[in-house]
């Protein structure tokens, strides 16, 4: 199998192992509510700022946001124009600077993404993650 075939299925599993590690009572953030209706422009417009104050948590969610995105373009731009081009180097830039962050889920989704980037799109990828954080 491939490994675009396998990718979604992994990142839906990283993404309910992050769900099952919160607490049980936890209620999830309006960035993973927005995430899970399919409101992807809302979704990102929670996580972008706070992943650039150095949210892990954020970041691994723009991470996400940007793999999955290629599994709903075609779809989401008949409805309501919510469909945005899929960018393996900016998800990958994304869950890398959530590993950088110490998030503990966001390696195996980065090393993922990765697999799939040629030599040069993973050092556009690096370079790109350590710009996703605002100055301090």
């Amino acid at each position: 199998m491939s490994v675009r075939i396998l990718l979604p299925a992994f990142l839906l599993a990283v993404t309910l192992a992050f769900a099952a590690a919160s607490s049980a009572k936890a209620e999830p953030t309006p960035g993973w509510k927005a995430f899970t209706s399919s409101n992807h422009e809302k979704a990102e417009a929670i996580w972008r700022p706070l992943a650039e104050q150095g949210d892990h948590h954020a970041a691994f969610g723009m991470g996400v946001l940007a793999q999955t995105r290629n599994q709903h373009e075609a779809p989401l731009t008949e409805r309501a124009g919510r469909g945005v081009a899929w960018d393996a180097v900016r998800a990958y830039a994304w869950l890398h600077r959530a590993t950088l962050d110490g998030h503990a889920n966001a390696a195996r989704a980065r090393d993922a993404v990765g697999a799939a980037l040629t030599p040069d799109q993973l050092s556009q990828a690096e370079a790109l993650s350590l710009t996703l954080r605002a100055p301090e």
